[in-house]
């Protein structure tokens, strides 16, 4: 299964943030794209097996993810 991840970089703090749409609260923090994205992928299984492990009555569940839509806007 593919899951997007959104990549956010902090020039204050000089690291990344990486967030999966659909997987609410999975937030990781690296020092490198390439650790966030790593860190991403292993918190994704995570995730998804923990989730397995509770069944939850009404869940979309791990085979139908959230779709989501990034936009950029001018305020």
């Amino acid at each position: 299964m593919k899951y997007r991840i959104v990549l956010e970089y902090d020039p204050a703090t000089r690291h990344y943030t990486a967030t999966v749409p659909g997987l609410p609260g999975l937030i990781l923090d690296a020092k490198s794209e390439k650790e966030a994205v790593k860190l991403a992928r292993e918190g994704i299984a995570l995730y998804l097996e923990e989730l397995s492990a509770v069944p939850r009555q009404g869940s979309r569940g791990p085979s139908e993810p959230l779709r989501a839509k990034i936009l950029t806007v001018d305020v």
